[in-house]
């Protein structure tokens, strides 16, 4: 089996969301990406200048940094599915870019590490015992001459948020301990927005805990017969794909309007796509 870390997380959040997208290939309801954009282009751009330009010893003006991310743009925008009349989409396209394009020079400004960075690292470990393998792909690997090494994964979020998903980094980590025989001195997450990096406290006895859970929901997937959903009004319910054809998801939510004290709606026309799994 192969896993990686966005495989793991899906198994955790919804055995059921995992067996339909990762075993049955159900093709996903089309949304939009309104979200991503900021994150999308901005990590796109820094793969480029550290992997072209910076290991090339290229030096970019403002100018050149603003064509760059331009061109980068209009390509996302064409491959992109954004609803531009929906309510939540706050600033236009070029709002967008002119915070992306802003951004992005600052943190060229902040920070002096991109010689010292690899991006968009790809690790695959091959688990003899089990014949598993696990994948991921690092957003930056930073190899300083003294021989100490960090670990960054980039946030296009609008808040440094406090309630972050640390099991990535600790999954990051362990893939640099398999690899390397040794962890990381450093693993954080690069907040674009704010020009800031936040870094997480580990040791080697964080990654051993974290690889015992990671074993036991592998082991889990594998033994699975049932792939029940696991319902939460939050986001991993929230924005997933599959919410309108989910049974549970929308009897949840029913109860919860309920509790609130509205009223209920009339029952539509009509009746609920099943997949029949």
């Amino acid at each position: 089996m192969r896993l990686s870390y966005s495989a793991y997380k899906m198994y955790v959040d919804c055995p059921r969301r995992y067996h339909w997208v990762r075993l049955k290939k159900v093709p996903s309801v089309k949304s939009s990406k309104y979200f991503a954009l900021y994150g999308i282009t901005v990590q796109r751009f820094f793969e480029y200048y550290v992997n072209k330009y910076v290991k090339k010893g290229i030096s970019l003006t403002d100018v050149q940094i603003r064509s760059i991310l331009r061109q980068d743009w209009e390509k996302i925008l064409d491959t992109e599915y954004v609803i531009w009349d929906d309510p939540w989409c706050k600033q236009s396209s070029e709002e967008i870019f002119e915070s992306i394009y802003e951004d992005v020079l600052s943190n060229t400004k902040e920070f002096d590490f991109f010689k010292h960075a690899r991006s968009e690292v790809i690790y695959n470990i091959f688990l003899k015992k089990s014949q598993d393998e696990l994948h991921g792909r690092l957003d930056f690997v930073i190899t300083y001459p003294d021989g100490t090494v960090e670990i960054l994964d980039g946030k296009g979020s609008t808040k440094v948020e406090k309630h972050v998903d640390n099991e990535q980094l600790y999954f990051y980590a362990l893939l640099y301990l398999l690899r390397n025989k040794k962890l990381p001195n450093k693993i954080g997450f690069w907040y674009y927005k704010f020009q800031k990096i936040q870094y997480l406290d580990f040791n080697m006895d964080t990654i051993v805990e974290f690889k015992k859970k990671f074993a036991l929901v592998k082991k889990s997937i594998k033994e699975e017969t049932q792939w029940l959903p696991k319902v939460k009004i939050t986001k991993a319910c929230k924005f997933c794909d599959f919410k309108a054809d989910c049974d549970a998801f929308l009897l949840t939510k029913e109860a919860n309007r309920i509790k609130r004290g509205h009223s209920v709606p009339n029952p539509a026309e009509g009746k609920m796509v099943s997949f029949g799994f």
